[in-house]
Formats: C-alpha cells, structure tokens, sequence
C-alpha cells in the first residue's frame, strides 16, 4: 500500500453469525474473515478503534432505554395516554394482578391482627401498620380507589407526601378486593373500670369489628406508606360499663 494512500474506513454493525465478510464487505484491503498479519497498520487500528466506539455508544444506548422503561410507572393513566401506548402484554397485568393481590392481602392481615389487640369499650380505635412500597407499586395498589387528598391543584400540588382515604364500604372493596373479608374482624371488648366497677376486664367472647375509615400516607422519599385505620365494636350501644351486684352491665339497654 502507498505511502499516501487514503483509507476510507466503513464502521458497520457487527455481521450475522452465518456471514463471513472478505474483503469486498469492505472498503480497505484488509480480510477481516482472517487473522490481522502482525504489526498491524494504522488502518486497522484505526477501524478497530473506531468499531469499540461504535459498540460502546450501542451499550450505553441500550442501557438507558432499559433504565428509562423500568422507571415508568404501571398506572392506568399511562394506559390510555395516547395511540403511541401500546398495551401491556398479558403475562405483565398477569404480574400486576398477582402483586395487587399479595400486597392488599399482606395489609388486612395485618389490620385484623392490630385490631385484635385494642380494647374495646365503646370508643374508636386507631390502628396503625406501616409497609414500604415502590412508587409503581404504591400507584398499582392504591391509585384507583378512594380519595386523592393530597397532592392536588388545591391542596399541595408539589407535595411528596401522598395521601388517599377511604370511608365507606365500596371503598373498602375497592382497596382490598378478595381480600376483605369483614367476617374475620374480631375482637374483644372491656369493661370499663373505675370505683364502683373494679378493675377494666376483658370479656371471654369475641365481638364482630367494623372498619370507619382508612387513611393512607406515602413518603415519597422515603418509599413508604401508613396506614390509619379507625375501627370499633359493629354495635357500640352494647358495650360492657362493668360488674354490678353480681350480673354484667350494659350501656345502651
């Protein structure tokens, strides 16, 4: 090769497995389907230098499609945000279905099991559970039912702290699904102690529960959320005031 000669060197994309590209799949006289003769030139350094650049630019592009698709948040918003959305597959809301499940299920437990620790005594109670979510999963979970309070255009817009509540029973199916299960809200209630009623005793048989409200509060920077639940007695007017001569009283007979 002269002295002067001008190499003009084509990057191309790596080629197919099956493919073994000689010297015409080229612009230089260099096979490449064969092993570089030792000193390599200027030329095929420079190709080889060239070709790393190309693949590393490839990775790094790769790289941030994946971090930029795990980011976007599974919400029902991103569903029907416009005709460029294409659906998800079916085994990704197979997925969904089965996290919104686990996590509501994983929340009554826990209701039921604080719930039966308070005492009753015609007076409600505020049970606390706390669980750290995503914020996709945070959204999956919550972000279709009750009431968004905050944030808000009216009510901190640009707050990090997000808060949904929940005051009725449609709501409560909404939230927890399959997983609500009324009949297993159980507790106990007390008597009320004092002077004339002795000391606050529990009563042996267990009493249906009912569940007010729920308040839901998600940090998101620290990626988790609270929950308030108030809960009674289902028929507060039959609360035990205590022991008088003998015989069990009731308020409200």
């Amino acid at each position: 090769m002269a002295p002067n000669t001008v190499v003009n060197v084509q990057v191309l994309s790596p080629p197919p497995t099956n493919v073994v590209l000689g010297k015409r799949g080229r612009d230089d006289s260099t096979d490449y389907s064969q092993p570089i003769p030792y000193p390599y030139t200027k030329e095929v350094v420079e190709a080889m230098r060239l070709r790393i650049l190309q693949l590393e630019n490839e990775l790094r592009a790769v790289k941030k499609q994946k971090t930029s698709a795990a980011a976007t948040p599974k919400t029902a918003a991103n569903a029907v945000a416009g005709p460029a959305t294409t659906a998800a597959p079916a085994q990704d809301a197979k997925a969904d279905a089965k996290t919104v499940k686990t996590r509501t299920k994983s929340l009554f437990d826990q209701i039921k099991k604080a719930a039966k620790g308070e005492k009753y005594q015609n007076t409600v109670r505020t049970v606390k559970i706390e669980e750290h979510f995503t914020q996709p999963d945070f959204e999956l979970v919550f972000g279709n039912s009750g009431t968004l309070i905050q944030p808000t255009p009216t009510n901190k817009p640009t707050s990090s702290v997000w808060i949904r509540r929940y005051t009725n029973e449609t709501d409560l199916r909404a939230l927890f699904g399959d997983s609500y299960k009324r009949d297993q809200l159980k507790g106990h209630q007390w008597t009320v102690g004092g002077i004339h009623q002795g000391k606050s005793q529990k009563l042996p048989n267990a009493v249906q529960l009912e569940i007010h409200s729920v308040e839901v509060q998600w940090s998101k920077n620290q990626s988790k959320a609270t929950l308030k639940v108030e809960i009674s007695e289902e028929d507060m007017d039959k609360t035990c005031l205590g022991r008088r001569g003998g015989m069990w009283v009731f308020g409200g007979f």
